[in-house]
C-alpha cells in the first residue's frame, strides 16, 4: 500500500481525506506539529506529503528519500522551497481553483467596509452617538470612487468583475497581463499612477522576491489621496510597521487584512486593536463548500500524479 502523510489538516478536524485515499490503494496518515524535523523519521517512507502553512524546507526534503509529490492546502507555495523539490524531481501542487468565489467576496466586503467606514460606524452607538454622520465625513459615494487592483490573477479578476457593476473606476497593474476583456470602466496603468490616483487599494498577487514589502513607507509617500488598503493575498506583500506609521500619520485612511506577515499574530499586536483597522484571521478562504473542494481537489490531484494521469496544477517544473 502506498503511503501519503497528510500534516496540517487539524484545521478541518476531521479525517475527509481518507475517504479518497484508502479505497484507491493508499495508506493515508495525519500528522501535527509545529516542527518538521521532528516528524521526519515518521515520514521516511512517504511518497506524497500534503502540507497547509507548515514549512517544507530543503533540510526535511533530504530525509524523505521516498517523496515523489508535495500537495499544498491552499494556493501561495512560499512554505515549500521549490527550488529544493525541483532539485529532486518532486512535484508540488497547489489549488488555486477551490475558493476564488470566497476570496474575491471577502475582499468586495472589506471594500465596502471601508468605504463605508462601518467600523468606526458600528462603534458609534455603542458609544451613544447614534445618527451622527459628523464622525464618518467624508463618505463618497462607491460610483465616484477609484479602485486600485493589483494583481489580475483568478481572485483579482473575479474582483474586478464584482465590483466592475458599481460603477466605480478601477485602476488594474499587473505586468502580466497581456490580454484581457475588461469592464468599460477599467483601464490598466502603471503602479505609480495607481498609487496616486486610487481610494482603495486591493491586493491580489502572490508572494514572491519582488512583492515582498511591495507595500512599505516609500510606496505609501507615493500615494496621494490617502487610500484604504485590502490586503486578502499574503501578509508579507505589507510591512506592518510602515502601515502602522501610515495609519497614524493619515497617509493610509485604512487597512483592511486577512493576512499579516507572522500568522497568528500576537494577541497585541497593534493592528488589532488599531480604530483604523478591520483584521480577519485569514478566513477569506472559507465556506462549507470551498473547504470540501480544497480537500477533494488535492487528495485527487496527488493520486493523479501519483498514478501518471494528468494533473491542472503542478507550480515547479523540472
Amino acid at each position: 500500500m502506498r503511503k501519503l502523510a497528510i500534516w496540517g489538516a487539524g484545521i478541518f478536524g476531521d479525517r475527509r481525506e481518507r475517504e479518497l485515499f484508502e479505497p484507491a490503494g493508499y495508506q493515508a496518515d495525519y500528522y501535527e506539529g509545529d516542527d518538521p524535523l521532528a516528524l521526519a523519521a515518521a515520514l521516511t517512507d512517504v511518497e506524497g506529503l500534503i502540507v497547509n502553512l507548515e514549512q517544507v524546507s530543503d533540510e526535511l526534503l533530504d530525509r524523505l528519500p521516498f517523496l515523489k509529490v508535495i500537495g499544498r492546502y491552499g494556493v501561495g507555495v512560499d512554505n515549500i522551497d521549490l527550488e529544493a523539490a525541483s532539485r529532486r524531481r518532486i512535484a508540488v501542487i497547489n489549488v488555486p481553483d477551490y475558493c476564488v468565489d470566497e476570496v474575491a467576496e471577502h475582499a468586495v466586503s472589506f471594500i465596502f467596509a471601508a468605504n463605508r467606514k462601518l467600523q468606526i460606524a458600528s462603534s458609534l452607538p455603542r458609544q451613544g452617538d447614534w445618527g451622527k454622520v459628523q464622525a464618518l465625513k467624508p463618505i463618497r459615494a462607491i460610483k465616484e470612487t477609484t479602485l486600485g487592483v493589483v494583481g489580475t490573477g483568478r481572485i483579482g479578476m473575479k474582483v474586478i468583475e464584482m465590483m466592475a457593476p458599481f460603477g466605480c473606476k478601477i485602476l488594474i497593474c499587473d505586468p502580466y497581463l497581456a490580454h484581457a476583456h475588461l469592464p468599460k470602466n477599467a483601464e490598466m496603468t502603471g503602479f505609480d499612477q495607481l498609487l496616486a490616483r486610487s481610494d482603495i487599494i486591493t491586493i491580489h498577487c502572490p508572494l514572491t522576491a519582488q512583492t515582498r514589502r511591495m507595500f512599505r513607507a516609500e510606496t505609501f509617500a507615493r500615494m496621494r489621496k490617502q487610500p484604504a488598503i485590502v490586503n486578502v493575498s499574503r501578509g508579507p506583500i505589507v510591512d506592518e510597521r510602515d502601515l502602522l506609521v501610515a495609519l497614524d500619520e493619515g497617509i493610509v485612511s485604512f487597512a483592511a487584512l486577512d493576512v499579516m506577515e507572522t500568522e497568528p499574530p500576537e494577541r497585541n499586536h497593534p493592528l488589532l486593536h488599531h480604530p483604523m483597522a478591520l483584521v480577519t484571521g485569514h478566513a477569506a478562504w472559507y465556506s462549507e463548500q470551498s473547504e470540501n473542494r480544497l480537500r477533494d481537489f488535492l487528495a485527487v490531484r496527488m493520486m493523479d500524479y501519483l498514478e501518471g494521469r494528468p494533473v491542472p496544477s503542478i507550480v515547479n517544473k523540472f
